[in-house]
This record gives structure tokens, sequence and C-alpha cells, in this order.
């Protein structure tokens, strides 16, 4: 299994080797090359699974406390093969795209080291090399992200996020010496096998509980998750491949270092807790404001705020397997998104001046159908033995799908035809979510148990703010003629502030 450990650094270096191959001409000719990082990622992804093991690379051991090295299995391996696809397209793109500008090649190689390191801290053994590697990362961001620095939105936006990404950096920091001090290591293995000892855990409740919040903090300022997410819409001057790259892979770092740690925040309710309502409140309030934006990029950029949001409210529910499936389906679509937000400007332009159909419908209509899918998921739940209060986290999923399948069937013609592919999509969102169950089996925890009073009321709060968007989305017209919806269009259009 560790004959494989060699070409963990090549897969590391592989955008900065490509850069310079790129910048000879290399590539050019033999463009077959392209594809090495996407294909070894996934072969060595594929033997992780089969062997039921990581391929660990270790330089240096600094006693049991932490090592210096790499470490791939199938979490890390998934998400660094999309990193490493997304991060190739946006490489080839920037060629052209800022073919005539004299600071490319700087460009370009700031791009290069910037998915290094993503790519090293999603291959990071241990705690304090994922610190680094993310510290890293956020330097080249940096500098990407002020690559016109004659821009003052531009340098603004780099200083905001710079700002919120220490804030972060120092939650994660204390986290990991409390680990340190518990644990006597900041090893993943070493602290997860530790983390199912029940009177360790109780011994040391409070101050793991501190632990877990200030790493569900941290994670909260990786992925722009309220209120720290308000650089992320002022980032729109920089180039359009640092937004992609940055909405498709870099935003999802909180998400992963959740993921990574569930086996240890499993058992902090409150702290998951937390999460789960937060970002259910990203997801609300970002959607509002997405509504208003008239800017393309802007729009994107909300649109990415609230999938965060929903993404951190899977993992507060402790649904790990299918917030990874989020989080890869959310960086393909992202990157195309922003790569295309071009084309999709003129199309914006003409849309403007078409005639705005008002809603025809009762107020009540939407009502009624949301909550006729809401009550026969319920009852589906029910018929099959899952309680909706004994599985919280279950719930609010199939809530939030009952109402996406309600809007999908309320928006079409054929409502019959549309609602047999909307419980098509329903069925591959959860087959999807057993498969991805099986491929993080030993991983991630396949659940969290929360029998305290934060389940039902994690469940209720979360709920009630996907059903007030879907009711105000098929209402929008309606609002915006009030005074009230008025006054929260102009809240909106300047980002709720």
């Amino acid at each position: 299994m560790n004959s494989l450990h060699f070409l963990l650094p090549l897969l590391v270096a592989l955008p900065i080797i490509f850069d310079r191959l790129e910048s000879r001409g290399v590539l050019s000719r033999l463009s077959f090359l392209n594809f090495t990082g996407p294909v070894l990622f996934f072969v060595l992804t594929l033997t992780s699974f089969l062997s039921k093991n990581s391929i660990q690379l270790t330089v240096y051991s600094f006693d049991e406390f932490f090592s210096v090295g790499l470490r791939l299995d199938v979490l890390s391996g998934i998400i660094a093969m999309t990193v490493s696809t997304i991060g190739l397209i946006v490489q080839r793109f920037v060629t052209r795209y800022l073919e005539d500008d004299p600071k490319k090649e700087a460009f370009k190689r700031n791009m290069a080291l910037t998915i290094s390191f993503v790519l090293a801290m999603l291959m990071a053994p241990n705690l304090i090399l994922l610190l680094l590697s993310w510290i890293g990362t956020s330097f080249y961001i940096h500098k990407l992200l002020t690559h016109f620095n004659e821009r003052e939105g531009a340098k603004k936006a780099a200083k905001q996020k710079f700002w919120v990404s220490r804030f972060g950096d120092l939650c994660i920091a204390i986290a990991a010496a409390i680990y340190l001090i518990v644990f006597k290591s900041l090893e993943f293995e070493t602290i997860f096998s530790l983390a199912k000892n029940s009177l360790l855990l109780e011994e040391n409740s409070l101050v793991l509980n501190l632990a877990s919040l200030l790493l569900v903090i941290g994670a909260m300022t990786k992925s722009a998750i309220f209120p720290f997410h308000y650089w992320l819409p002022n980032t729109m001057e920089t180039p359009t491949p640092v937004s992609a790259i940055m909405h498709a892979g870099i935003i999802n770092a909180g998400g992963y270092l959740v993921i990574r740690m569930s086996p240890v925040l499993s058992s902090s309710p409150f702290a998951l807790s937390l999460l789960a309502i937060v970002g259910s409140f990203t997801a609300f309030f970002a959607t509002l404001i997405m509504f208003s934006q008239p800017n393309v990029k802007k729009n994107l950029a909300y649109s990415t705020i609230a999938q965060m949001g929903f993404m951190m409210l899977q993992c507060g529910l402790g649904a790990f397997s299918i917030a990874v499936v989020h989080i890869v389906g959310h960086a393909f679509y992202k990157a195309y998104a922003f790569l295309s937000s071009s084309s999709a400007t003129d199309f914006g332009r003409l849309n403007r001046y078409y005639p705005k159909i008002k809603t025809s419908y009762s107020i009540w209509i939407p009502v009624l159908l949301a909550f006729t899918f809401i009550a026969l998921t319920l009852l589906v739940m029910n018929m099959t033995g899952y309680g909706a209060l004994e599985n919280p986290g279950m719930t609010v999923l199939l809530v939030v799908l009952a109402l996406a399948i309600a809007q999908v069937v309320l928006s079409s013609n054929n409502k019959i035809k549309v609602g047999c592919w909307a419980l098509g999509f329903v069925g591959l969102y959860l087959c999807l979510n057993g498969g991805m169950t099986n491929l993080l089996n030993g991983i991630v925890p396949a659940s969290i148990s929360n029998d305290s009073f934060l389940g039902p009321f994690v469940l209720l709060v979360s709920s009630a703010f996907f059903v007030i968007l879907y009711i105000i989305q098929n209402n929008l017209d309606r609002i915006s003629e009030t005074e009230f919806g008025k006054k929260v269009y102009v809240k909106a259009l300047r980002g709720g502030f």
C-alpha cells in the first residue's frame, strides 16, 4: 500500500510543474499530460478504498505529537480530485483570458501555487500542517485578489478576507492547542482513535466542547458563513479565473475541515447544532440578497454563500456524506458558472427588458402544495420506522427536498411530467448519499446522536427558515409592492447592511 506514497509529493507539485511546462510550450504539444493529476488521484483514491487504508508518506516525525508528510484517504482523494480537475480547467482558461496582460506569468505562477497549497491542505495528516497549508493558500489568494492592484475595491476585499482568515486561523490554532493538551497529539488518526474513549471525553468535556466550538467558528470563516461572509461579494473586481477557483474549491475549506474533524465534532452536539442553525440562516439570508442583485458575478457570489450555508447545515445535522456530494457538485457548477459569466451578462442585459409576469395564483396554493409534500415526507418517514424527532438531520434535509419538489412542480406547465423528474432527482440524491456513505465508511460518522432538546429545536428552526424562504420566493412581486418589501429590497441590494 505504501509503495504508492512517493506519488503524493508529485501530486501536490503538479500544478507548479505544469505551469512551468505550459510556459515552455510543452503542454500544447503533449496535451494528454494535463489529465495526469485527476487520473492519479482517482487511482490512489480507488486503491485506498479497496484496501481500507490511507496512503501515507512521513518525512519526519516529532515523536507522537505530529509528523511532516502527506496522507491521502477516500475523503481527501475525492475532494483533491475535484480541485485538481477544476484547477486544470482554470489554468488552461487563464492562458487565453490574460493573453495580453503584462503580469500574466506572475498570475499563472500564483494560481499554480494556490492550487498546490490547497492540495497540500487536503492531504495534511494533522491539524498543524492543515493550518500551515491554509495560511499558504491564503497568502497566494491574496496576491491573486490584488492582481489589479490599481483597483481600490479589489484591495479592500483582499484586506477584508485577510483579517477574516487570520481570525479563523487563530480559532483553529487554539483548538489545536487544546487537542494537543488533551490527546497529546495533533495527528488525525491518533485524535480520532482517542476520541472513541468515552471516559477521556467525559473528563475533558468542557475544554473539548470549547475546541469544537472554535473549530466550527474557524470553519465558518473559511467558507464565508454569516457573519463572516461580507468579503466574498466584494471580490468581483478580481480576474474571473480567481473567482472560479475560489468559489469552486477554496471556499469549501471550511466544510472539509468540519467533515475531516467529524469523528471528534460528533461528540459535541452544541457546536454542531450551532453550525446547523447558522448555516440555515446563512442560506436564507444570502438567497434573499441574491434575488435583488443585478450584477451577474455578485449574484453568483451570494449563491455561493447560500450554498455554503446549506452545506454547513448538512454538516451540523451529521449528514457528512451528502455534504461531500454537495461540495463536489457545487464546485463543478460554480466553476462553470463563473467561467461562462461573460455570456450570462449578455443574456441578463437582454432579459432585463422582458415583460415581468405577475403571480397569477393564490398565495395559499404554494403553501398548500408545500405542506402536502412535507406531510407526505413525514408520513413516509414514520411508515419506514424513522421518527422525525428521533432523526432531525434526515428530517430537515427531506423537508428541504419536499420544498424543492413543490417549487419545481409549481413553476412548470406539465406538472405530472416535472413531478416525475423531480422524484427521480430525489431518488438520485438518496442514491448518491448512500454511495458516498459507503465510500466514506469508517472515515466519517454515518450519523450523530442528539438526544437533548437541541435536536427538535434545530429541526424546527432550520425547517422554518426554508419554509419562509419558499413562501417569499413565490410571492416576490406581491411583497415588492409593499412599503416593507421596498425597504427590504434596498437593504438586500446593499448586501443586507
